[in-house]
């Protein structure tokens, strides 16, 4: 199923940017991450004078740098990084305009894969190809491509690799929502995929996920720290869950502290997921749907159980996803910009 309208084009209260993903070799063998975290010194101070939004994500030797901006601003920056030596070969996946989707100024993504740069490569031109031929996809349906994609045989033979369920989960008090993707991965045969999130000040989230079948139906969940609600890039990603579990742990200054994350995270979203509530007990389930009603965001009590019941949390998930029926695609075809 393919999106007919896409969901950030620009209204009378969103200033237009111009939006632009490049794919590049990585030049840097050594010291990766001390090198992003001087790209990113540089990128927090220059970027802000143009009001200009960026990611970047290096994985298998590739860097994959998104930038957001006024057109001119764009344009400028682009120019100035084809010469930067730590990169070369840049090809363009993506170009639009419209809203902007990155929340924040500066986001980076490293992601702990033994994956070969030709591997990673070969899904660089596949998606070069089809942008030079007249189609492209949403930006975070390209990030996901290159990134992290589907890669479960069963999938495999499927007309769209992107319909796939995606379903979020956080816990409140502790670190049961990764403890619920090792789970996972060990009931259902999956491998755990490990990335590392930063934002303006440092390299501060983590990010893990495990891919199954559910019936007929590829699946992805993935685990997202706490602060890692309030990452550019993760809110960015929000709108194509549409579920996102929460595992309250019964004590409020915790649970409340969670709930009040994630409406901060959706503030702004032009759609955002549906809340499937696990808790010990029917007044935190009470206390925590009023905090998402007054946040406009929709709350299911989806079980009651404590949030290291995985085997009670897989169930409640397994009858939304049921529920849910065949999964949407995040494709967003649209057109090319003009030169």
């Amino acid at each position: 199923m393919v999106n007919s309208v896409a969901p950030y084009e620009a209204t009378p209260e969103h200033i237009e940017v111009e939006r632009v993903i490049t794919a590049s070799i990585c030049h840097v063998r050594e010291g990766i991450f001390a090198q992003m975290e001087n790209i990113r010194a540089a990128s927090l101070r220059n970027n802000a004078i143009h009001d200009i939004h960026a990611v970047l994500l290096h994985q298998s030797g590739w860097f994959l740098h998104w930038v957001e901006g006024p057109s001119q601003s764009v344009r400028g920056l682009l120019r100035h990084l084809a010469g930067d030596p730590r990169h070369h070969s840049p090809r363009t996946v993506h170009t639009s305009q419209g809203r902007r989707i990155l929340p924040t100024p500066w986001s980076m993504m490293m992601s702990q894969t033994t994956e070969p740069a030709a591997h990673f490569g070969h899904r660089v031109v596949s998606l070069h190809e089809q942008f030079e031929q007249g189609t492209q996809h949403a930006p975070s349906s390209v990030l996901r491509r290159l990134s992290a994609p589907m890669q479960l045989a069963q999938a495999q033979g499927l007309p769209d690799i992107e319909a796939f369920h995606r379903v979020g989960i956080c816990a409140a008090g502790g670190n049961e929502a990764f403890e619920m993707i090792n789970w996972l991965a060990v009931q259902l045969g999956g491998t755990v995929a490990r990335r590392r999130f930063a934002g303006e000040q440092d390299m501060d989230g983590s990010s893990n996920s495990v891919d199954f079948m559910d019936g007929p139906h590829p699946c992805r969940m993935i685990a997202v720290a706490r602060n890692g609600l309030a990452h550019g890039l993760r809110r960015a990603f929000l709108p194509d869950w549409p579920h996102f579990v929460m595992l309250f742990c019964g004590t409020p200054r915790f649970d409340d502290a969670l709930m009040a994350r994630m409406a901060a995270a959706c503030e702004g979203l032009p759609v955002t997921p549906t809340l499937l509530g696990i808790a010990p007990d029917d007044a935190t389930h009470q206390r925590m749907q009023d905090m998402a009603h007054g946040a406009h965001l929709a709350y299911i009590a989806a079980n009651t159980a404590r949030p290291d019941d995985y085997h009670a949390i897989w169930l409640a998930v397994h009858e939304q996803l049921q529920r849910a029926g065949e999964p949407p695609s995040s494709v967003w075809e649209m057109p090319r910009l003009v030169a």
